[in-house]
């Protein structure tokens, strides 16, 4: 699963990258676009490893890329276009900030404008893809459930809206995951602001930025960059303390990541033990025996039975097997389990 990180020039796009990966933009990754893993914030996989002590703790992860900056006004090569829909998501960063510092390319514009002529982009980018698909009359490997879809598609591109605005059911998602249109595509925005502008909880077009996120379905997420820098920079009990002078219980980029994990449809169970303490990511609505897969395929093979209970239970249970066990908690559950976020899980197996 990985999310594409696109914008302008110099709204903070690299920045961005480097905050939640900590590789550095440039050359280099696939097809010269870099790209990293960004640990996702869990309180409870902390917690966790402070009661078990682990030899190691492993956090869930997000990929993500970082591709070269749009034109000024939202420009969108066709080799960029192509490039994305490769991708599951996309976290679109607009500036906000007004730091001397950083020169506009050409005149200021505002984030709401930014993110319209992005969003107007992906959207005619997949008009043109939609008419030359219904041009062709005579394609007769084409149903008349696809035909449906795509001539529902046109109608809502043509309002200027994303394919992903619609809540399709299973049989037109599974007709849409063939064409890989771009706005079908969960979008994440992220504005880039100044310190005075997170202190404020304002910024130019900001009202009407909220409003256009709402209508696509787009989560909102705003981070000050050169903040961000000072606090990765910093030992966790002065975070903490830096964070709390400007109101924040978390860091921009921490919320970031977490929306981005959530974005793709995605949660967490939980492996604990004296080796390790560890978060496996999984799609929701995964099965026990498909989650067991993800840990080792002959889990998955040999499957027997799911050891389960969820953190929270765990852990007003004084965090103890012992007790969950002979309070009857700790559920045996077979392979169609659908797995919770936040399970901890135990698989038992043979091969």
């Amino acid at each position: 699963m990985k999310i594409g990180i696109i914008g302008p020039s110099l709204a903070g796009k690299s920045t961005l990258f480097q905050l939640l990966t900590g590789a550095t933009s440039g050359h280099g990754g696939k097809n010269g676009i870099p790209q990293g893993a960004a640990k996702v914030p869990d309180d409870r996989i902390d917690k966790l490893a402070a009661i078990f002590n682990p030899k190691k703790t492993i956090h869930a992860t997000v990929e993500f890329a970082d591709f070269p900056a749009l034109g000024h006004g939202g420009e969108l090569s066709g080799e960029t276009a192509g490039r994305l829909k490769a991708l599951d998501a996309l976290t679109v960063v607009v500036r906000a900030h007004r730091d001397p510092a950083v020169a506009w390319p050409q005149e200021p514009i505002n984030p709401d404008e930014a993110f319209a002529n992005f969003l107007q982009e992906m959207i005619l980018t997949d008009l043109v893809q939609v008419e030359k698909l219904l041009s062709r009359n005579k394609d007769k490997k084409r149903t008349a459930a696809e035909e449906k879809v795509l001539k529902d598609c046109q109608s809502l591109l043509e309002d200027m809206k994303p394919i992903s605005a619609v809540h399709w059911n299973e049989e037109a998602l599974s007709i849409l995951r063939n064409y890989a249109f771009l706005s079908s595509r969960p979008v994440l925005v992220a504005v880039n602001v100044d310190e005075e502008q997170l202190q404020m909880h304002s910024y130019t077009g900001k009202e009407r930025l909220i409003a256009q996120c709402q209508d696509a379905g787009y989560p909102l997420i705003e981070f000050c960059g050169t903040l961000e820098m000072e606090i990765k920079q910093m030992e966790v009990e002065e975070q903490e303390l830096f964070m709390a002078e400007y109101g924040l219980k978390q860091s921009g980029i921490s919320r970031l990541a977490a929306a981005a994990y959530q974005l793709l449809n995605l949660i967490s169970f939980f492996t604990v033990g004296e080796d390790e303490v560890r978060a496996w990511t999984i799609k929701a609505g995964t099965t026990a025996k498909k989650a067991a897969g993800k840990i080792h395929t002959d889990m998955e093979r040999g499957f027997i039975r799911a050891e389960v209970i969820n953190y929270d239970e765990f852990m007003a249970l004084d965090a103890s097997f012992k007790t969950a066990r002979e309070l009857g908690k700790l559920r045996l559950e077979g392979k169609d389990y659908l797995v919770a976020d936040g399970d901890i899980i135990n698989f038992r197996f043979n091969v």
